[in-house]
């Protein structure tokens, strides 16, 4: 039972408020170490990555323009970055407009971009998470 007892972000339902400390200060066994607002903000702390579904993406898809998650970035400079592309709409029809893309060196993974995401069901981008590490101290183990 791995990861019994984890807590699992599901930022489709919720995301990790960019100056928000509340889970390391809440959390009961230590596993998220407690830290300062300024401290996430400035070291900065990742909890993952967001990547982008270019087949669900409106502006990749040439299903029309969209900079939603561009706009909700919260990171400095933006993690979500836009450029200017050409995609084919389905009317076979060239469009201008601007393509997303995520720099993988400024996202934090909070999640925001995959809340924000208009793009029905299944959000055009995603977050998952940073690699997960277990400390020996504090896991539970149960024996079957």
């Amino acid at each position: 039972m791995a990861g019994f007892w984890t807590p699992n972000l599901i930022m489709s339902q919720g995301y990790c408020e960019y100056t928000c400390i509340l889970c390391s200060t809440v959390c009961p066994t230590g596993a998220i170490r407690d830290l300062s607002g300024k401290e996430k903000i400035e070291t900065p702390v990742r909890i993952g990555s967001a990547y982008i579904d270019r087949g669900r993406c409106l502006p990749w898809s040439g299903n029309g323009h969209c900079i939603v998650c561009e706009e909700h970035c919260p990171t400095s400079p933006k993690a979500v970055r836009l450029i200017q592309g050409t995609s084919l709409s389905p009317a076979g029809k060239n469009v201008n407009v601007k393509m997303p893309y995520v720099d993988l060196k400024s996202c934090v993974g909070c999640g925001i971009c995959e809340y924000k995401c208009p793009v029905k069901g299944k959000p055009a981008i995603r977050v998952i998470s940073a690699e997960k590490s277990r400390s020996v101290a504090n896991q539970i183990l149960l024996e079957l």
